[in-house]
């Protein structure tokens, strides 16, 4: 293991480049200023909305331009903060940039109400005939139609701003205990060598063949979490009790409701996700059920679900050849999208190495009028070329859908978001798979692919029912303790992975350490993306030119329309159980395929 560097030691070429937002923090804090200024202005309209369309443009027009200096600021702040979360002055630049946050929400509180008392819902909808300038607003306008009965007056919407620090609170908490505060301590190697384990080393001690190292690796991970099992509860509880609040306050029936409702989803889209996977539960139970057999255990444990099946050369991939791996396997979707990816990689839009305070994971952040940002915390294992394909994928959303689409209509919803991420590990598999020519590499790439349906289906749909139903519990009045959310989260484990699988006492905690729980019903679209992607992809890798034209203007779309129409004219129905259970049965051939390759190189011995 190397030490973690500092951020100095890096190649700046392998670190983003804010200056492409904003040349120095002074610039950022003159821009600012100019911003508070101008809400300023806009706030100074309410009243004027029933002057007509020429004046109901003038002030989306002032709006949209602001919430699109808004954003721009916020990215700088965050980027800055999570490239180094000990950096107080990055730090107080963020909750600055919360703050201009809250002052803009309060500055257009007034807009919706406005609106929607001035107009019926008829005389909305036909102001872009009389005024063709507000096209770009045409979907804003249609979801406030939809949105009438959840829009409150004036009064309360600007209250409901003023709320956004308060709502924000717990996650903030949470993310700075999670990567600035908690250490995990040291795990001996093998060789008697001592590990200071971090976030990236984590995952890496997992894939070791020597159990002792990964189980006590679990067991350093687990224990600053448990130590704050107290603490944790209280804000997940608190993000929570944040969630039903706002859902009530919007007079909706429950958070889901309200986190649906927005993007047109369907309940029953999230409920059936569950249903479904847990009907077809059998396949992960399984997949368990092989991977103890070839470990040779009596009982799984949670650290034993990331190490290989089958050992391979202990390769360690730079970010250079990572690139162009990624770049090979996502060459079907033509010239189009990849020559736009070959600049942007090489123009810094990615910050690669894992560094001291630097946020764990990974993520893509795109920036309308600038190019989008990837974060990644390199280790060099071939999952972590994954998440570089992974996060081009979302870059690529934002870049297509930016340079497609006016500001309005620029942003994808979450519920797409998944799809082309996942759509790009699809593509990496097969495009690994088609070069691999020995058996034992073939046979652990189709294993990386059941781990991706093991996590990103099945343990992402036990996190949403997970969500479910603890944002129940406190909209019945009951409260959230440590005791009661390990009990919970135990039994969900016990009933998704079987009986191949001991619930021990660090897996009844892991509900402490997930950052997606604070953005309500946010992880379900991880399944669903990855059934929409599964589908997808196939159709691309199949020769489909159309597929492959019609998956671009989906990239391209943003939020043009409703997300289930999106996906439908892309030639995927999420509403019906088609595209599930097609991804359930390429799920149970690769269960045939790792079986058979696995007993070919008696690796498998006949249960």
């Amino acid at each position: 293991m190397t030490v973690v560097l500092t951020r100095d030691a890096v190649p700046i070429e392998e670190t983003w480049n804010l200056a492409d937002l904003f040349a120095s923090p002074e610039d950022w804090e003159r821009e600012r200023e100019a911003v508070l200024a101008e809400l300023a202005k806009l706030e100074s309209l309410r009243g004027t909305l029933q002057q007509g369309p020429r004046q109901v443009l003038e002030v989306l027009t002032l709006a949209d331009e602001l919430d699109q200096r808004v954003s721009k600021l916020f990215a700088y702040a965050l980027l800055a903060r999570d490239q180094d979360t000990r950096d107080t002055a990055a730090a107080e630049r963020y909750e600055r940039a919360v703050h201009v946050g809250t002052v803009a929400g309060r500055a257009s509180a007034w807009i919706a109400p406005e609106l929607l008392t001035s107009y019926d819902d008829a005389a909305l909808l036909g102001m872009i005939e009389q005024e063709p300038g507000l096209a770009p607003f045409r979907r804003l306008l249609e979801r406030l139609v939809r949105e009438r009965p959840h829009v409150r007056s004036a009064e309360v919407e600007q209250l409901l701003a003023e709320t956004m620090p308060l709502a924000q609170a717990p996650a903030t908490a949470f993310t700075l205990l999670d990567n600035a505060d908690i250490r995990y301590g040291t795990v001996t190697d093998v060789d008697g060598t001592t590990i200071e384990l971090t976030k990236g080393r984590y995952q890496l001690l997992l894939e070791r063949r020597e159990r002792r190292v990964r189980q006590e690796a679990y067991q350093v991970f687990h224990a600053p979490y448990i130590a704050h099992r107290h603490t944790l509860a209280a804000l997940l509880s608190a993000a929570n009790q944040r969630d039903t609040f706002y859902a009530r306050a919007r007079r909706y029936e429950s958070a889901l409701a309200a986190a649906l409702h927005p993007d047109n989803i369907p309940l029953e889209v999230y409920t059936t996700l569950i249903d479904l996977v847990r009907q077809h539960r059998h396949l992960l139970q399984r997949y368990l059920a092989v991977r103890k057999r070839v470990l040779s255990l009596e009982r799984l444990r949670t650290y034993d679900l990331y190490v290989p099946l089958v050992e391979r050369a202990d390769h360690r991939y730079t970010y250079a050849e990572a690139r162009e791996l990624v770049l090979a396997a996502l060459r079907p979707l033509g010239s189009e999208y990849i020559e736009p990816l070959q600049q942007g990689l090489a123009s810094r839009w990615v910050d690669v190495h894992e560094t001291v305070g630097k946020r764990s994971g990974g993520y893509s952040l795109g920036v309308y009028g600038v190019h989008p940002y990837i974060l990644l915390n390199w280790n060099g294992t071939l999952r972590e070329v994954f998440t570089l394909a992974h996060e081009v994928g979302h870059a690529m959303h934002s870049y297509f859908s930016s340079r497609a689409q006016p500001h309005p209509t620029a942003e994808y919803t979450i519920f797409v978001a998944e799809v082309a991420s996942t759509f790009n590990e699809r593509l990496l598999t097969h495009a690994l798979l088609e070069r691999a020519t020995d058996a034992r590499e073939r046979a652990a790439l189709v294993n990386d692919a059941l781990d991706t349906f093991r996590i990103a289906l099945f343990r992402q749909t036990l996190f949403a029912e997970f969500e479910l139903l603890t944002h129940q519990a406190v909209e019945r009045g009951e409260g959230l303790s440590a005791d009661g959310l390990c009990e919970l989260y135990g039994r969900l484990i016990s009933e998704y992975y079987g009986p191949d699988l001991e619930v021990d006492e660090e897996v009844r905690h892991e509900w402490s350490r997930v950052p997606h729980f604070y953005r309500a019903f946010y992880v379900y679209q991880y399944a669903t993306g990855l059934v929409a992607a599964t589908a997808l992809a196939r159709a691309v890798l199949a020769g489909d030119e159309a597929a492959q034209q019609r998956y671009l203007a989906f990239l391209a779309a943003g939020s043009s329309k409703d997300s289930l129409d999106l996906l439908r004219d892309a030639g995927v129905d999420l509403t019906t159980p088609e595209p599930y259970l097609a991804a359930f049965a390429t799920m149970e051939q690769d269960l045939v395929t790792l079986e058979e390759a696995l007993t070919q190189l008696g690796i498998l011995q006949s249960a």
